[in-house]
């Protein structure tokens, strides 16, 4: 896809459904960079499997992000639900797509991966979103920093419904500090680097994203940019919530091959100073539409329901 894509250029949401991504679009991005280079493509993947009710906000955030060299790509691994419907309704927006059995997340997006040319790479789950203008923020900044081999932000956290209940905003990833933080959804790369580590391991169920971009860590410099990214979904049947003790076990084993050192992911839950409170309660603040606004109004939806 060469042109980029705007509300009228897509099928009208579901009843019910407004703002972002469903009546709201990023800004058109110019076709080429302000220095006058040539916008790279970019590819995105998404890993899909039954979750439908999900999947539409999903494409619409990867195509109303106003990018006019997009390579759209989604790996269904045979979905029962409504998914292939959703699928078929934007599919010729789409770079590829397919629905047949896999062996799983890592090998769907690997699958992604090798059907894809982008010379900047990412992938979405198919139950998370991007934030408005994000690949915008990012090719900006692969330009400004060209030495950098993934780019990356703070998420912001929604519920099964889209409501915003929360954010997290980390430091730069350091493995020294024995912690992870690079948010997948957040995440970008650079063929390059992708082509001197390999894809992902497939052999993995939930740790995925920490090996693989901690082989990327190894291979340059990632920069971390202060901006929200990607907003990511917690409910009950995420993959997150019913396998997190395997997620867990995968965490330690890799991190310790990879760097010889302990993984201590656990102490980010651990962490409740009065300080971090006042950082955090801050992004209320900075971010009023992206956060304040929406997650204050959770908070008293939620005040009225328990009520």
């Amino acid at each position: 896809m060469t042109t980029a894509l705007t509300l009228k250029d897509l099928p009208p949401p579901p009843p019910g459904k407004s703002g972002w991504p469903w009546t709201v679009s990023s800004k058109v991005i110019p076709e080429t960079m302000p220095d006058g280079s040539e916008l790279p493509r970019l590819t995105i993947v998404t890993p899909s499997y039954n979750q439908g009710k999900f999947l539409e906000a999903t494409i619409r955030s990867v195509l109303l992000q106003g990018y006019p060299n997009l390579e759209y790509i989604i790996i269904d691994g045979g979905s029962t639900d409504c998914s292939i419907e959703v699928i078929k309704r934007y599919e010729k927006y789409l770079f590829y797509w397919h629905s047949k059995k896999d062996k799983g997340q890592a090998d769907a997006i690997n699958q992604g991966l090798n059907k894809s040319s982008g010379k900047i790479l990412g992938w979405i789950n198919s139950d998370d979103v991007y934030v408005k203008g994000t690949f915008y923020k990012i090719i900006k900044a692969f330009q400004a920093h060209p030495n950098c081999v993934v780019v990356h932000g703070n998420r912001i956290l929604i519920n099964e419904i889209g409501e915003v209940t929360g954010w997290v905003s980390l430091p730069s990833f350091d493995p020294e500090t024995g912690i992870y933080n690079v948010c997948s959804e957040t995440a970008f790369w650079q063929r390059s680097a992708m082509n001197e580590v390999g894809l992902l391991n497939a052999n993995l169920q939930f740790a995925i994203d920490l090996e693989f971009f901690s082989r990327l860590y190894k291979q340059g410099k990632f920069l971390k940019l202060d901006d929200y990214l990607g907003y990511f979904r917690c409910y009950s049947e995420s993959k997150s919530s019913t396998i997190a003790h395997i997620g867990r076990e995968e965490a330690v084993r890799e991190w310790k091959q990879l760097f010889g050192s302990e993984n201590r992911d656990g102490d980010l839950t651990q962490r409740k100073s009065f300080l971090q409170f006042l950082r955090l309660s801050a992004e209320l603040i900075k971010q009023p539409r992206l956060i304040g606004l929406p997650y204050l109004s959770y908070r008293l939806l939620q005040l009225n329901r328990n009520s």
